[in-house]
C-alpha cells in the first residue's frame, strides 16, 4: 500500500459495515437531491397543466424540468451505488492528483470539480480514477490522497475525501468506518425517494387508465 498519512490508513479489510447516513448520502451524490427536486415539482406541473395545453412548445417546456431532474437523479444513484459497494467491498490504498477541473454543475454558487488520480493496485499496475466533489480542502491536502477500488476490477474506484458527505469519513480502533453525518442525511433520502416513487407511481395510475 502507497504511504497514507490519513486517518483512515488503518481501515480493516473488506467487507465492510458503511454508517447508514453514510449510504443515504453517496446515493443522493452532489447532484441527486437537486436532481429530485426537479423531477418531483417538475411532474407536479406535467400532472396539472399538460392533459390542458394544446400548444406543443408549451409541453416541450414543461417537460424539460422533469426531464433534466430525472436524468441528475438517475446520474447520481448509479454513481452512489458504486461508492457505496466501494466503501464496504473496495481495498484501500493512496493515489496521486495528477489534474483537477471545474465541471458545468455548480452547488449554491460552487463549482463541481473533477478530480484525476493515478494509484498502484494490488496487481502492480498503475490506474487513472476521477471523482467529482464541491471544492473542498480535504482533497489535495495530502501527499497521497486515500481511495478506494475494486481488486476485481480497479477502474471502479473513488477518492475517500471527494464522497458526498458534509464531513469526512474517520475511522475507529477496530478498523470501521465511523461518521459523522446526521439522521438529516437518512430523513432527505426517505423524501426524495418518497416523492420520486410516488410519481411514478401516479404516472402508472394514469397510464393504465385507472379511475
Amino acid at each position: 500500500m502507497s504511504t497514507l498519512s490519513n486517518r483512515i490508513a488503518r481501515l480493516t479489510p473488506p467487507p465492510r459495515r458503511v454508517p447508514l447516513p453514510v449510504v443515504c448520502s453517496a446515493l443522493l451524490g452532489v447532484t441527486g437531491g437537486i436532481g429530485a427536486a426537479f423531477l418531483i415539482m417538475g411532474m407536479l406541473f406535467v400532472w396539472l397543466f399538460v392533459g390542458g395545453l394544446d400548444a406543443p412548445l408549451w409541453v416541450s417546456f414543461v417537460f424539460i424540468f422533469p426531464i433534466v431532474g430525472a436524468a441528475f437523479f438517475v446520474t447520481a444513484t448509479v454513481r452512489g451505488l458504486r461508492s457505496a459497494v466501494l466503501l464496504r467491498y473496495g481495498a484501500l490504498t493512496g493515489a496521486r492528483r495528477v489534474s483537477e477541473r471545474a465541471t458545468n454543475t455548480s452547488i449554491n454558487d460552487q463549482p463541481v470539480i473533477e478530480y484525476v488520480y493515478e494509484f498502484q493496485a494490488s496487481d502492480r499496475r498503475v490506474y487513472k480514477g476521477a471523482s467529482r466533489a464541491i471544492s473542498t480542502e480535504e482533497v489535495g491536502d495530502e501527499p497521497m490522497e486515500p481511495v478506494l477500488y475494486l481488486p476485481s476490477d480497479p477502474r471502479q474506484s473513488v477518492l475517500v475525501d471527494a464522497l458526498p458527505l458534509r464531513f469526512t469519513l474517520d475511522v475507529d480502533e477496530a478498523g470501521e468506518w465511523v461518521s459523522y453525518e446526521g439522521i438529516g442525511a437518512v430523513v432527505w433520502f426517505v423524501l426524495a425517494w418518497t416523492g420520486v416513487l410516488a410519481h411514478v407511481l401516479y404516472g402508472l395510475y394514469r397510464l393504465l387508465g385507472a379511475r
